[in-house]
């Protein structure tokens, strides 16, 4: 199998576990570095929980660098009351891989300056700040990016902060805003298809039960999901939608729309507006729920 090279920009928070998780479970793909921002919660536990998700996996190996610790120009969101104090539900895991030295941006730019043009995908499972930041300060890097997927707003479905708004998007919308005008090889993941991918209490049980400790740590952080809503039948698994649509592109339909980020001070800040003036953005959807569900189930075994 040809392994694609990914670097993986996150703020883990569940969700971004379990797609952290499979990356480095599934042997299609080679993990180049991680880097870190704040998001689901603060810079410092981000950080920490993917040096520990990196521990668990025993790659020392790869790259960890801490990014941005806040969004461009606004204040930011605290989502402890559905990740927990510690972002991770208070999962148990290992001593963290340590950050190296060097900042986020600094590092994606001398490694898409070291690495064949077109040659390193970008998956974005948190808000787009260190690429806005990679952008502005690095374009000659940021132009090398092969291509960019990313977990992000919405078009048909209600939002999650706002009516129609989406965490990652409303986090820092000026990002957002940066990256859909630089212009590149751009995959958006909406709550349109991340919310088809939903995980039960059978998938926490049938994960728990395998010999992997990927897996088995999958189904712990799982069922630290379901720990706010108890009354809930499921769970939908945004994050991990990224990694699962570069396995099975055929999965997730997709078309490409022109979209403009509202930049608003209102609950709307972060909406994607569908506009004739706008950026075009490859933009998933939909999904097959249950064939995505069961590649990632079958990938963490």
């Amino acid at each position: 199998m040809t392994r694609l090279p990914v670097l993986v920009d996150t703020d883990p928070g569940l969700d971004d576990a379990l797609a952290i998780l499979l990356v480095l479970a599934h042997p299609g793909f080679a993990l180049r570095g991680v880097t870190t921002l704040a998001g689901n919660i603060g810079l410092e536990r981000t950080t920490a929980n993917a040096g520990a998700l990196l521990a668990l996996a025993g790659r020392h190996d790869v790259p960890l660098h801490a990014g941005a610790g806040a969004p461009l120009m606004r204040a930011g969101v605290d989502e402890a009351a559905i990740h927990g104090a510690d972002g991770l539900g208070g999962v148990a895991l290992p001593v963290p891989v340590p950050a190296r030295t060097g900042s986020a941006v600094h590092f994606l730019a001398e490694m898409l300056r070291a690495e064949p043009a077109g040659s390193l995908t970008l998956l974005c499972l948190g808000p787009l700040t260190n690429l806005a930041h990679l952008i502005r300060t690095a374009p000659d890097a940021a132009r090398r990016i092969g291509r960019v997927v990313a977990m992000g707003g919405t078009i048909r479905e209600p939002g999650n902060v706002g009516p129609m708004s989406e965490f990652n998007l409303a986090f820092d919308p000026e990002a957002a805003d940066a990256v859909l005008r630089a212009a590149l090889d751009l995959t958006l993941v909406p709550l349109d298809a991340t919310r088809r991918v939903r995980a039960s209490r059978d998938t926490v049980a049938s994960l728990l039960a395998v010999a992997s400790p990927l897996g088995q740590k999958a189904g712990e952080i799982i069922r630290a999901y379901f720990l706010d809503a108890a009354t809930r039948e499921s769970r939908p698994l945004h994050d991990p939608c990224v990694p699962l649509l570069l396995l099975r592109p055929d999965l997730f339909p997709a078309q490409t729309l022109r979209l403009r980020v509202d930049l608003s001070e209102g609950p709307d800040a972060g909406r994607l507006h569908v506009d004739p003036a706008g950026h075009p953005v490859r933009v998933a959807l939909g999904a097959d729920g249950e064939a995505a569900l069961t590649l990632l189930v079958e990938s963490l075994r």
